[in-house]
């Protein structure tokens, strides 16, 4: 009787430590290269079926450029998330949701094209100035409209 009770206890603990394990390990698997293809914006003059869709690529941004999650992963206080590999994290999309800029707020934060604009053009600038151009436009960062949004006619 007692052998069944430990056996039952030592194998209930064995399942939870597999559970706690797997949790831990779970999380968001992040592919090295992001497609923003984000259908909603069908009708936008600048985006597809106009351009390409626009390809990020998230590995050389974290590994070859050592810019860190917090650097573009945010709460909703904007303040950065300690993220690390493994974690679960959500795409832009997920709490930008607005599609579409509100003629009295051109600069609502919450429109998805707002936020990607605002987090990828200015993090592009700074470099730029870094590397000497004091606009920021010119330099190893693209930060035109055309650099990222590539029409499909110039194929």
């Amino acid at each position: 009787m007692m052998n069944k009770k430990l056996l039952t206890m030592l194998l209930v603990a064995g399942m939870a430590v597999m559970f706690i394990t797997t949790g831990l390990y779970a999380g968001t698997d992040v592919p090295d290269t992001i497609k923003m293809d984000y259908n909603q914006y069908k009708k936008r003059k600048k985006q597809p079926p106009k351009s390409k869709f626009i390809e990020f690529s998230h590995k050389k941004h974290n590994e070859d450029y050592k810019i860190s999650c917090g650097d573009c992963h945010h709460d909703k206080d904007n303040k950065p998330l300690d993220l690390k590999i493994g974690d679960n994290v959500q795409r832009c999309a997920e709490c930008h949701t607005k599609m579409a800029k509100d003629k009295k707020n051109k600069k609502d934060i919450m429109v998805l094209e707002n936020a990607m604009h605002g987090n990828c053009i200015v993090c592009h600038k700074d470099v730029n100035k870094k590397a000497g151009d004091p606009k920021g436009m010119k330099g190893p960062a693209p930060a035109s409209c055309a650099k990222c949004h590539v029409s499909l006619k110039k194929k």
